[in-house]
């Protein structure tokens, strides 16, 4: 739960108009004096009023800036500008407040104006999520008050890059910038709270205990003292959490769960109050109070969103199996698998929608270019027969027109196949026949009061369905990932097979397992396909899969001692169907046209048994 600062819209220039104004001689105040000063009073009321009554705050900043303009007054039309920005901002009108920005920076005004100018424009950006232009226009304000000396603007400054570096996940970055922030800002106020937590938060995320728990501390002290409920409830949450998982104690993490929920009451945050009890409830799942872990993870299903969701039935799951109700534990299991599935395939198909939408709006772009260019053609060959050169030129544009948008087409083209042939490969996993035999071998156990049992297979079964569902997503898995699906899946056949076979997964030294990696949903069908027509009919039938380097090459030999595959037709048509040998080879094929650098190789050897291998490089 970060609380990151949000980037402020810079309306006030109050030390230039001071700056202003004290060069003027004691006493000498003309008309002229009357008028500018009436004008920066009429700002100030409309930037009052923009907080309670946005109608009336546009109505007295368009008469300060018709006034301003008529005393041709750069540094109050600009200040007009500045709040004119940030309200078009509250309203969304994200490109009208770029307009009215850049408008301001053709104007005559000091270098530190300027800087507030790109500091606004830096704000739009970040709410258009462009961030990495947020950041550039940031680093821009910040090195003109850094120049100009302007300390509490340059602290604002580091701040927002620090968000923006944050948001980006630039860990490292945010850190030393709000670490810049605090160094210049002393003051015990609202801002230093802020930079104190959010550096907490960043220190969390680094891993930098010490640093977070001594940090969190002195912004809970400064919390107190401006009686910030809001940040303290984030404070709360954080140390419940860092309780719960970095230096396990279960009292602490309770009783900051219990504090961060109550605050979230007390300033009504109900989109909030799923989280906070999900927190608690899981402060007393990791101190097996399960009964108590229940209440606190029911109340946060209320209002919850379907992200949400899978974590808490996730929670409820293990709650359930803890007090042994394994029948409500399994309800919740399938729960979390239904949503969790529910959610990938709404992001699948909005990914479609989305380059389909992407690829028909190319193409028509596409064919207007075309026809435009043919109509140009035409009316340069009915009129100008002797401008031959441009008719060249104009044909040559064509054709670099119909290259470039045929090359974005196909591109386009290229990821839509690559999205179906994700779906593909996780049905070809997700083998419903399967996944209904291995439930029912689990019901059994259920029924028979095998605890021990029923347990284990209901977490491989769990365990199967998110991997598979997380992976089939992922351009690359790593090898530790698609090791456990194995594992998972492998369990579940032998369960479903009565444990007709043994088997055995190995990892050589020379891999690293959670940063080598493959791409997703490849090793399975090779697996399934060793357990349905390799050892299916052999007795005392074994399954090797092993993950190893060759020079640079990260390699998986699955290996199996049974009758290999290719004895019978029907038995070829049934392996083509098992494996999903097209998806499998297609899935190469785009691997070696999409990566200029990660490429994928597929050897299979039947002199003894089988032994499928697959070799993938990233060079």
């Amino acid at each position: 739960m970060i609380l990151y600062l949000s980037p402020k819209l810079d309306t006030s220039m109050k030390g230039f108009l001071f700056f202003f104004f004290s060069l003027l001689p004691i006493g000498v105040f003309s008309q002229q004096d009357a008028r500018v000063q009436n004008a920066a009073n009429v700002i100030d009321k409309a930037i009052q009023l923009s907080k309670v009554d946005i109608d009336s705050s546009v109505f007295y900043l368009n008469q300060a800036k018709a006034e301003a303009k008529t005393l041709a007054n750069d540094s109050l039309i600009v200040k007009c500008y500045l709040q004119e920005s940030r309200m078009l901002v509250e309203k969304g009108h994200f490109e009208q407040a770029e307009t009215v920005l850049h408008q301001a920076l053709k104007l005559n005004v000091p270098e530190h104006i300027v800087g507030r100018i790109w500091k606004n424009l830096g704000v739009v950006q970040y709410y258009k999520s462009q961030f990495q232009e947020a950041l550039d226009l940031y680093l821009k304000a910040a090195d003109i008050f850094q120049n100009t000396k302007r300390l509490k603007l340059l602290v604002d400054t580091y701040c927002d890059i620090g968000n923006v570096n944050a948001v980006l996940k630039n860990y490292e970055k945010a850190t030393q910038y709000l670490e810049k922030a605090l160094a210049i800002h002393k003051t015990n106020d609202i801002v230093q709270l802020r930079i104190v937590y959010n550096l907490a938060v960043l220190y969390y995320d680094l891993k930098r205990y010490s640093k977070f728990i001594a940090t969190t501390h002195v912004a809970k002290t400064l919390a107190e003292q401006h009686n910030s409920k809001r940040i303290l409830s984030g404070i709360y949450t954080n140390l419940s959490n860092y309780y719960t998982d970095i230096k396990p104690d279960a009292l602490l993490a309770i009783d900051c769960g219990k504090k961060s929920l109550q605050l979230k009451k007390q300033l009504h945050l109900a989109q909030a109050l799923p989280y906070s009890y999900n927190n608690v409830g899981y402060s007393y799942l990791k101190q097996k109070s399960y009964k108590k872990a229940i209440q606190y993870l029911d109340s946060a299903l209320q209002q919850a969103t379907p992200a949400s969701k899978v974590i808490i039935f996730n929670n409820l799951k293990d709650a359930y199996a803890g007090v042994n109700n394994l029948k409500k534990a399994l309800f919740y299991a399938e729960a979390k698998d239904r949503l969790k599935d529910s959610i990938t395939e709404t992001a699948q198909k909005e990914k479609v929608v989305a380059l389909i939408e992407q690829y028909e709006s190319e193409k028509k772009q596409h064919e207007i270019e075309v026809l435009h260019t043919k109509n140009t053609l035409q009316a340069l060959k009915i009129s100008q027969q002797y401008y031959w050169l441009g008719a060249v030129l104009v044909l040559s544009m064509l054709v670099l027109a119909i290259g470039y948008f045929s090359f974005r087409s196909f591109k386009t083209k290229q990821q839509l196949d690559k999205i179906i042939l994700q779906q593909q490969l996780l049905k070809s996993q997700l083998n419903p026949h399967f996944l209904f035999n291995a439930l029912q071998s689990i019901q059994n156990f259920i029924h028979k009061n095998d605890k021990e049992k029923s347990s284990a297979y209901l977490t491989n079964y769990a365990k199967l369905i998110r991997l598979v569902l997380e992976n089939s997503d992922q351009n690359t898995v790593t090898v530790h990932d698609d090791k456990l699906a194995l594992i998972a899946y492998l369990e579940l056949q032998q369960l479903t097979h009565n444990n007709s076979f043994s088997y055995e997964v190995t990892v050589a030294d020379a891999v690293v397992e959670d940063f080598d990696s493959l791409p997703p949903l490849i090793t399975q069908p090779f697996v399934e396909n060793a357990v349905l027509h390799g050892v299916k009919t052999v007795v005392n039938g074994e399954i090797h899969v092993a993950y190893y380097k060759e020079n640079k090459a990260l390699c998986v030999a699955i290996t199996d001692n049974g009758k290999g595959f290719v004895s019978h037709k029907h038995e070829e048509q049934r392996l083509h169907k098992s494996m999903s040998m097209q998806i499998i080879k297609k899935q190469f094929e785009i691997l070696q046209k999409t990566s200029k650098t990660f490429k994928g190789a597929m050897e299979i050897d039947q002199s003894n048994g089988t032994k499928v291998l697959l070799k993938f490089t990233n060079s």
